[in-house]
C-alpha cells in the first residue's frame, strides 16, 4: 500500500487505481491516518536532486537516532516510524514532476502546481487535486472552529466530512463553504468568471463582498458560475460530461463540435492545437478515450474526418483539411 500511496500522491495511478485508493481512505480512520503520515513523509521527500544525498543521510541519521532509544515497549512503534522513513527514501528516487512549495507565514503551506497535478492531504485528512499552474495556500494545523484554504486556479476538493467545522474555500472573488463533499472550483474560467462544480452532497457559494446572505445552494450535479460583474452565482445544471478530465484523462464526447473536442483536448493534455480551416470546428464528433495520450487521441480525431496531423513543435499540433459544412 505504501508504494501506491506515493504513486497516488506523485499522479502515476491509473483512474481506477485512484478511486480505488480514496475509497480506502475512507473506510476507517486508521487507513485516513495512514494515509496522512504517507503523505508528510512524501512530502518531505520533495527536495532537488542535488540535495537527495543529503536528505537520505538525515533519515538514516534519525533511524540511528532512534535505534538506540528503542526498546522491547516501542518496538511497535518504532517498526511504524522506520516504515514512514522507508516511504521517504523511496520517494526520493521517484521521478515526481516539477512542483513548488512556497513558505507564506509560519503556521501556513502554499503549493504551487507547475506543469503536473499536485495531490495535496489536508490536516483533517480532506484530499486536494490541483491542476497545473493552481495554488493553494492553508494552515498546517486547522482550528476547532473551521477548516479554511486559499485558492488559484482550478482544483478538485475530496472534503472530509466534519459537523462541528465546516470547510471553508476562499477566492479572489467568492466564498464555497461546505460540511463534507466532493467539488470543482476553477477561478480561471472564461470571462474572468469563477465556477464551481459539485459532484456529491452540497455547497454553499456566494460572492466574497456581498457576504453569506446572498449564498446559492449547490447540489450535485449542479454548476454556479460567479461572473466578475454579477452579484451572486447564477446556478444550472451541469452538462460537460468532461468537467474532470484535466484530472482523469477520461474524456467522452456525444455529438460534439470539434471546436469544444479541441479545447478539452488542450485543457488535458496542456497542448496547443491549431487548424487550418474553421469549418473543421464544425464537424460533429462521438467518442471515448480513457487514459491515451495525446498524440492517438489526435490521430484518432484526424482519421475520423480525413485530416492532416503534424507535430509543429514540443506540446503543439496542427490540424489540416477541409472539415464540415454546416447546411442551414
Amino acid at each position: 500500500m505504501e508504494e501506491q500511496l506515493v504513486k497516488y500522491f506523485s499522479g502515476n495511478l491509473s483512474p481506477e487505481e485512484v478511486r480505488k485508493i480514496e475509497t480506502w481512505r475512507r473506510e476507517s480512520d486508521e487507513n485516513a491516518s495512514e494515509f496522512l503520515e504517507c503523505h508528510r513523509a512524501w512530502k518531505l521527500a520533495q527536495v532537488p536532486k542535488e540535495n537527495t544525498g543529503s536528505a537520505l543521510r538525515a533519515v538514516m541519521s534519525k533511524i540511528d537516532a532512534k535505534e538506540e532509544t528503542v526498546n522491547r515497549a516501542q518496538h511497535k512503534s518504532f517498526l511504524v516510524y522506520l516504515k514512514y522513513a522507508a516511504i521517504a527514501v523511496f520517494a526520493i528516487g521517484v521521478a515526481f514532476g516539477a512542483i513548488a512549495l512556497v513558505g507564506g507565514q509560519p503556521d501556513q503551506e502554499t503549493v504551487v502546481a507547475k506543469e503536473n497535478l499536485e495531490i495535496i492531504a489536508l490536516p483533517d485528512g480532506s484530499v486536494v487535486t490541483l491542476s497545473s499552474h493552481a495554488t493553494l495556500t492553508y494552515a498546517s494545523a486547522f482550528d476547532d472552529k473551521t477548516r479554511q484554504v486559499t485558492l488559484s486556479g482550478k482544483a478538485f476538493f475530496d472534503i472530509k466530512r466534519d459537523e462541528s467545522r465546516p470547510f471553508i474555500v476562499e477566492t479572489d472573488q467568492s466564498k464555497i463553504e461546505v460540511l463534507g463533499t466532493s467539488f470543482l472550483v476553477n477561478t480561471a474560467g472564461v470571462n474572468a468568471s469563477t465556477e464551481v462544480v459539485v459532484k456529491t452532497g452540497r455547497v454553499a457559494v456566494s460572492k466574497r463582498e456581498r457576504g453569506e446572505r446572498n449564498a446559492v445552494e449547490l447540489v450535485a450535479g449542479e454548476v454556479g458560475r460567479l461572473r466578475a460583474e454579477a452579484p451572486v452565482f447564477e446556478k444550472s445544471n451541469l452538462e460537460d460530461l468532461n468537467y474532470l478530465a484535466w484530472k482523469t484523462k477520461l474524456m467522452e464526447f456525444r455529438k460534439v463540435n470539434l471546436k469544444s473536442v479541441i479545447t478539452t483536448i488542450s485543457d488535458v493534455y496542456q497542448v496547443k492545437i491549431t487548424v487550418s480551416d474553421e469549418n473543421i470546428y464544425n464537424c460533429l464528433m462521438s467518442a471515448k478515450f480513457d487514459q491515451q495520450p495525446v498524440e492517438a487521441v489526435l490521430e484518432i480525431l484526424s482519421r475520423t474526418f480525413d485530416m492532416q496531423l503534424s507535430k509543429v513543435a514540443e506540446n503543439e499540433y496542427h490540424l489540416s483539411g477541409k472539415g464540415c459544412i454546416v447546411l442551414h
